[in-house]
């Protein structure tokens, strides 16, 4: 069992607090509780008496006012001790008792604490407590009963019952026996004066402190009247419970005092240890700037001043322009206060090698915060490569980003070989090209390699082949050895290119193949010319086909009708702007429906089509009836927004911290576990996110390739799988061979971070389009479409409703919501289902006599308490977490928790 801190030794060498004065003569009060006598100096190494010694002198004693001469942050580790006037119950230790005994001691105890009348005696085999009056009195001394009385019932009452239930076999007693000492305290720990602060308030004398020195002054307070009351208070009994019942209360209030301060958001935990306070940090609007290489940023020549402050002023120093370190930084703040551009040189310069970090909020997942190499404009903004928008999700409509320099030449090393963004190309997600070309530059490949300019059409002999000009340009962006492109490039073609490109080639080749399709995107895209003109949105024969459509016999043939492949060939041949949605540069064949055919049925907030269809189509403008109708899907866009955003932000936090300790272990390659997870591979996308995942091929291992996943489409295959792993942190070959590409131990982190950060883009996506009604062809689904309901609370229900729940078929479910609209590696649906299996108190997975044992799927709402002590601590009931941390103590090997602890990981 563990043993708990000695309390009344540890205060025994403690510096005693005995005074209420907080001022004397406009100095803290020797004994106060803000002494510097004993909590230390306000002033680094710099005494009461105002004389500054010096860090030589560190450890002496100043000899006139008695201030122990060392640094002032000693002011937040110093602890002192208020001493009681009586012994009272310890509050932790009347918790433990209480949630030991499951409060069936709780009417005995409180009533020994409450009451002076209130006697003990043995009766029987137990002890009894009841009110003491003339026939109780009488019955004791008939039966010559030994009677306890106050405290000293209680430690006797305690220590009876525990040894009774530890000889019957409950172990907790046990810990109650071996630290049975510390139930009585008659010290009070008093914080470090730092911890819980002071001020003078507005109004003279008034002082504004902390509420926790309420507290301790409550306590000072009543022991200086019972030191100053005439009548000796241990000799009344009824005037020994009234002064007991109140300094009894006064330490329970702290105690609860001190405990909500750890948790909630605000508290110690989450408000301090987790929110960090960066410096050297700025913020700015984004701008694309397609000048820029992939791993360069442009941050304004203000900024620079201010973040390279300290060096531009040495350099100054350096340069003979000033003498004084001072007096530089006062010339560096005048040109920022002036905006003067004189230090331009000296800041490019500077900047020469530097590197920075920049983040955009949310930080969602991993790819939100990247590192640059740091260049300079006089403009008022930060500028980024345009391909670095798709790891933050940025648009340029007014999105800001925050800047981060580090300091150190470690750190700046660590930037550049882990955070920056030509190291980061592959999203651990999901196994693709993170810097994913989008709108313009895809519109000027397609044009490009479509044969759209006149003068680049002449055939060329190239790599052994004829092609035209066009397609040569877009070859010399590519390796020299990568095979030659023929064929007209769209956005799955370029994505599959440079996917095939960054597995197979250097990160600097890929940088700069990316950076030259960036250049011909936008060259070509701009030579091209697409302009949008209202007359060139009408199509010849729209009426007609609208009128073949709703002369169908029923509503259902209707709604085929308009999904069907005759209706998109239509559009896709006689849609003058079909080329941005043929090419994957913009738009969507159902947007062009609406816009120029007709917006066709919508459903309402039941999921009930609506039997009176949209028949207009935006271009020719609606009817107020059928623009009343068209509101139903933009009512339920901005209610998702505006109730879900933060269901969404939650249930990632939750993930987070459910999937905090699972890690890949980096030397371990097979833990050897013969257990299997049932997939079946119902389509190209689940296939294509089972890549690297190790399955049975008759009695032995192989694993699953780019080369041959299309081979498992419509197969149930055995993976081995996270949910069967026998060690602590997770085998390669149970996690994959995505364990390469993560290029991080920490797996439950970018599990948890995958499937986060996809949670805030579920939150506005749901089956239909705007409140379109869909039926596919071939679906009897009639009249009615269960597609209202958004993704995030299926999610919501998925990951908290866990009861006679199968987890294979939570792992499918999880997976078929999330890749509906993106790709999320099958691995990590398995990472948090793992973490939700439990038996008890202990991981399903780690249990030797597993196979024998039900399984317990918790919600991710009762994980993170079970993970992490100190983050159940954090989040709610710090009392139950408190105690949890007592009786567990040396049992948390969580990463989370050492990391909190300071210690090595």
């Amino acid at each position: 069992m563990p043993k708990l801190l000695d309390f009344n030794k540890f205060c025994e060498n403690l510096k005693e607090v005995s005074s209420i004065k907080i001022m004397d003569k406009k100095k803290f009060h020797k004994d106060g509780l803000f002494s510097e006598q004993i909590f230390g100096p306000i002033k680094n190494y710099t005494c009461q008496c105002g004389k500054y010694y010096g860090a030589s002198r560190s450890g002496s004693t100043c000899k006139e006012c008695g201030v122990d001469i060392v640094n002032s942050s000693e002011r937040r580790r110093r602890f002192s001790k208020i001493v009681l006037p009586m012994k009272v119950i310890s509050p932790v230790f009347y918790d433990l008792i209480m949630d030991i005994s499951k409060n069936s001691l709780k009417s005995r105890i409180d009533r020994l604490l409450k009451s002076e009348k209130s006697v003990m005696f043995k009766s029987g085999d137990d002890y009894e407590v009841v009110e003491s009056d003339e026939e109780i009195d009488e019955k004791i001394r008939n039966n010559q009963l030994q009677v306890l009385e106050g405290y000293d019932a209680i430690f006797e009452l305690v220590n009876f019952i525990a040894e009774k239930n530890y000889k019957m076999g409950v172990e907790e007693w046990g810990f109650v026996i071996d630290n049975i000492d510390q139930l009585l305290i008659d010290n009070i720990i008093v914080l470090p004066s730092d911890l819980r602060p002071a001020a003078r308030g507005v109004e003279r004398n008034n002082q504004v402190v902390d509420q926790i020195n309420r507290y301790y002054m409550q306590l000072l307070t009543k022991k200086e009247i019972m030191r100053e009351t005439i009548v000796d208070v241990k000799l009344g009994k009824s005037l020994f419970y009234q002064y007991f019942r109140q300094i009894q209360n006064d330490v329970n209030e702290l105690y609860s005092h001190i405990l909500g301060k750890l948790s909630k958001k605000e508290g110690l935990i989450r408000g301090n240890i987790l929110g960090k306070r960066i410096d050297f940090s700025g913020r700015a609007v984004i701008v694309p700037d397609p000048t820029l290489k992939l791993d360069e940023c442009s941050l304004p020549y203000l900024m620079i001043l201010e973040l390279f402050k300290l060096q531009i002023a040495k350099r100054l120093i350096e340069l003979g322009k000033f003498k004084i370190l001072n007096i530089s930084i006062d010339f560096v703040d005048e040109c920022i206060e002036f905006k003067k551009p004189i230090l331009y040189n000296i800041c490019n310069d500077i900047i020469k090698g530097e590197v920075c970090i920049l983040n955009r909020q949310p930080s969602l997942h991993r790819l939100s915060l990247l590192g640059f190499k740091i260049k300079m404009s006089l403009d008022f903004i930060i500028k980024i490569h345009p391909l670095a928008c798709p790891c933050y999700n940025a648009d340029f409509d007014g999105d800001q980003m925050a800047v981060y320099v580090p300091i150190s030449k470690k750190s700046k090393q660590e930037i550049l070989d882990k955070l920056l963004i030509t190291k980061n190309l592959i999203n651990p997600a999901n196994g693709n090209l993170t810097a994913e070309p989008s709108q313009d530059i895809i519109l000027g490949v397609y044009t490009l390699t479509n044969n759209e300019f006149d003068d680049l059409l002449n055939e060329i002999e190239y790599k052994g082949e004829k092609i035209t000009e066009s397609r040569r340009i877009f070859n010399q962006c590519l390796p020299e050895d990568y095979p030659l492109v023929n064929y007209i490039v769209k956005k799955k073609e370029l994505l599959g290119i440079l996917n095939d490109i960054v597995y197979k080639y250097p990160e600097s080749i890929t940088a700069q193949v990316l950076d030259e399709i960036k250049k011909i995107g936008f060259k070509y895209s701009t030579l091209f010319g697409a302009t949008l003109s209202l007359s060139n949105f009408a199509i010849s024969g729209s009426k007609e086909l609208k009128n073949e459509i709703y002369n169908s016999k029923d509503i259902h043939s209707q709604l085929i009708k308009l999904s069907s492949k005759e209706t998109n060939k239509f559009l896709k041949d006689n849609f003058f702007y079909s080329y941005m949605i043929e090419s994957g540069a913009r738009g969507s064949w159902d947007q062009a429906k609406q816009i120029v055919l007709t917006r066709g049925f919508i459903s309402n907030f039941k999921g009930e089509i609506l039997k009176t269809p949209i028949k207009n189509g935006l271009l020719d403008g609606l009817t107020q009836e059928e623009f009343f109708n068209s509101t139903y899907g933009c009512r339920k866009g901005l209610l998702d927004v505006a109730l879900n955003t933060g269901v969404s932000g939650y249930l990632s936090r939750k993930l987070i911290f459910t999937c905090v300790n699972l890690q890949v272990d980096q030397e371990n390659d097979d833990c050897g576990t013969t257990d299997y997870l049932n997939v079946y591979v119902k389509d190209h996308k689940k296939a294509r996110m089972m890549v690297g995942k190790y399955y049975l091929n008759n009695d032995s291992l192989d694993v699953i390739s780019k080369e041959n996943y299309i081979d498992f489409i419509g197969k149930h295959i055995k993976v081995r799988s996270p949910i069967f792993c026998k060690k602590y942190n997770i085998c390669h070959k149970c996690y994959g061979d995505l364990h390469k590409v993560i290029r991080s131990r920490f797996a439950g982190i970018i599990a948890a971070q995958s499937l986060g950060e996809c949670n805030t883009q579920l939150v506005l996506r749901t089956f239909h389009v705007s409140g379109i009604a869909n039926v596919k062809e071939g679906s009897e689904s009639g009249m009615k479409q269960q597609d209202i309901v958004s993704d995030l609370s299926s999610v919501s229900r998925l990951l908290h409703h866990l009861k006679n729940v199968n987890f294979e078929n939570l792992v499918s479910d999880l997976f078929d919501v999330y890749n509906t609209s993106r790709s999320i590696n099958h691995v990590h649906f398995e990472c948090v289902v793992a973490q939700l299996m439990w038996h008890g108190n202990r991981k399903w997975r780690l249990l030797p006599d597993r196979d024998k044992l039900g399984i317990e799927l918790y919600s991710v709402q009762n994980v993170p308490s079970k993970e992490s002590w100190l983050m159940g601590l954090a989040f709610s009931n710090p009392r139950k977490h408190i105690l949890k941390g007592i009786l567990n103590s040396g049992n948390y090997k969580g990463v989370f928790d050492r990391i909190l602890l300071g210690e090595e990981v």
